[in-house]
C-alpha cells in the first residue's frame, strides 16, 4: 500500500512537493474525467483520489475546466520529437519523423478518450473546446516547426509549411478516429498519410 506523505507544518512546501502534489492532482484529475467525464466529476472527487484538499486544489486552479485544460497542456507536452534524430537528416525525412511521431500520439487511446470528452462537452463549454483545439493544434505546429528549423535546408516559408503539413496531415486522420475508424488500421496508414501530405506541400512549392 502506497503511503503519501503529509508535507511538514508551517513554511511553504518544497518544489519537490509542490511538484508531487501538482503531479498527483493532474493525475487523479485526467483518471475522473475519463472514467465520468467532465459534468459527472467534482473538484471534490478530484481532490479526494489525489490526496489532496480542495484548498489545495484551488490554490492551484479556478475550477475543473482549468484543471481539465492544464491535463490537457501536460499531455500535448508529452509530443516530443527527439532533437538529436532530426537535425542530420534532409528536410522531407525530417518532416517524415516528426508527422510519423505526431500522428502515432494523435491516435493513443488516451488521446482520442480526452478528444471525444471535449467534443462531448463542447456545446456547454465551447470556449474550453476552442482553447483545447488551440493547444493541440499549436503543440503540432511547434513540433513541425522546430523540426523544419533543425537542418540547413530550410523552405521559404517554414512557417507556411508547417501549418499546411499540421492541417493535412494531422487533423483529417486523427477525426476519422474519433468517428469510429478502426484505431489499428489508422495506424498502420499513417506513413501513407505522411507522405500524402509531403506530396501535397511538394506540390504547392512549400518544401522550396
Amino acid at each position: 500500500m502506497t503511503t503519501i506523505k503529509t508535507p511538514s507544518k508551517g513554511g511553504r512546501p518544497r518544489q519537490s512537493e509542490a511538484g508531487e502534489v501538482e503531479r498527483r492532482l493532474l493525475d487523479a484529475a485526467l483518471q475522473r474525467f475519463l472514467a465520468c467525464g467532465l459534468d459527472g466529476t467534482s473538484c471534490e472527487d478530484i481532490a479526494r483520489t489525489a490526496g489532496a484538499s480542495k484548498a489545495t486544489l484551488y490554490a492551484r486552479y479556478a475550477n475543473k475546466e482549468a484543471l481539465f485544460e492544464a491535463v490537457v497542456q501536460r499531455h500535448v507536452a508529452t509530443l516530443q520529437v527527439p532533437a538529436e534524430a532530426t537535425p542530420s537528416l534532409p528536410l522531407q525525412d525530417r518532416l517524415r519523423h516528426v508527422g510519423r511521431g505526431i500522428l502515432e500520439h494523435a491516435l493513443q487511446p488516451r488521446t482520442l478518450a480526452m478528444m471525444r470528452l471535449v467534443i462531448a462537452t463542447s456545446t456547454r463549454a465551447p470556449s474550453l473546446a476552442a482553447e483545447v483545439n488551440r493547444l493541440g493544434w499549436e503543440g503540432g505546429f511547434l513540433r513541425v516547426h522546430s523540426a523544419i528549423l533543425a537542418g540547413p535546408d530550410q523552405p521559404s516559408d517554414p512557417d507556411g509549411l508547417a501549418r499546411q503539413f499540421i492541417d493535412l496531415v494531422f487533423a483529417p486522420h486523427q477525426l476519422r478516429a474519433l468517428l469510429g475508424e478502426d484505431r489499428e488500421q489508422l495506424v498502420r496508414a499513417i506513413p501513407e498519410r505522411v507522405e500524402w501530405g509531403l506530396k501535397m506541400v511538394n506540390a504547392a512549392d512549400l518544401l522550396r
